[in-house]
């Protein structure tokens, strides 16, 4: 047999056996995300999404991600960081409703009391509460503004019972609810399409905020797009803005290979410590 069509037809080998161990290997990971799904305890979740993601599973490796958010992320609820030279605080990660099934009972719940917040159903003042105390400043005299949301009635319901706590309960504070003027509704930035998303202002400032040391509400950190612009309009009136707390900020999903490579990165040391242990 000629040495051409000998490398042809081993070539032809590898390639068919790369292509069925590809295939079975799809399936594994399949297999074990599916496990994982239906996993009740989180220990159980735990290993079969690190399989799936051994297997090179993608949703499995967005579930590892969610469940393990300290390895990801750079920025944790209630550690207040700097951005733009503000002081943020946020209450807790949010996971946008496409990975719903991807989050653990406990994610899910914070989730569904992020919208009832942003509905007007749930008042936030745990949040609030929570959030300026983890704040790194002296707080006292200062002015809380609320982030206006796309129409008037929205802001109204977001924020409406907060005022009511800040006026009745927290005499060292001032409620700035009234001081923005909302106006012609506009689509909510979370909610834009595609990556480029401009940002439609639809408000004024219409109070009297001159010297005021000033802290925003906000219901979700994302880009700061939205808090970059209303920190601008605020500065322009005269106040200064000391700080911001968001009730979530949307969970940061490095690339996947990235979580691949811590999964099968600890996968070794264990498998590492193991072998010399039993040595």
């Amino acid at each position: 047999m000629e040495p051409r069509l000998l490398f042809l037809i081993l070539a032809g080998i590898a390639v068919g056996l790369s292509c069925l161990a590809g295939y079975w290997r799809r399936k594994a990971g399949n297999a074990a995300f599916a496990a994982a799904l239906l996993a009740d305890k989180a220990e159980e979740r735990d290993r079969y999404c690190r399989l799936a993601v051994m297997a090179g599973n993608r949703d499995a490796c967005r579930m590892f991600c969610f469940a393990h958010p300290d390895f990801f992320e750079d920025r944790h609820p209630l550690k207040p960081f700097r951005f733009h030279g503000i002081s943020v605080a946020f209450y807790g990660h949010y996971y946008p409703s496409r990975y719903k099934r991807l989050l653990s009972e406990e994610q899910r719940e914070f989730c569904r009391s992020l919208y009832a917040f942003k509905e007007g159903e749930n008042h936030g003042i745990p949040f609030f509460k929570a959030c300026m105390a983890a704040l790194p400043l002296d707080t006292d005299s200062c002015h809380i503004m609320f982030m206006p949301c796309s129409n008037w009635i929205k802001y109204g319901q977001r924020f409406k019972r907060l005022h009511w706590y800040i006026t009745t309960h927290r005499p060292e504070l001032t409620s700035g609810l009234y001081d923005v003027d909302v106006a012609d509704a506009r689509e909510s930035l979370h909610e834009s399409k595609g990556s480029e998303r401009i940002l439609e202002r639809n408000y004024s400032i219409t109070g009297n905020i001159r010297g005021k040391r000033i802290i925003i509400i906000d219901d979700v950190f994302t880009s700061g797009q939205s808090l970059l612009d209303f920190k601008g309009e605020i500065e322009r009136c005269g106040g200064e803005v000391v700080a911001v707390i968001f009730y979530g900020k949307t969970v940061t999903m490095p690339p996947l290979f990235l979580i691949k490579a811590h999964v099968w990165g600890e996968h070794i040391v264990r498998a590492i410590k193991h072998r010399s242990h039993v040595l």
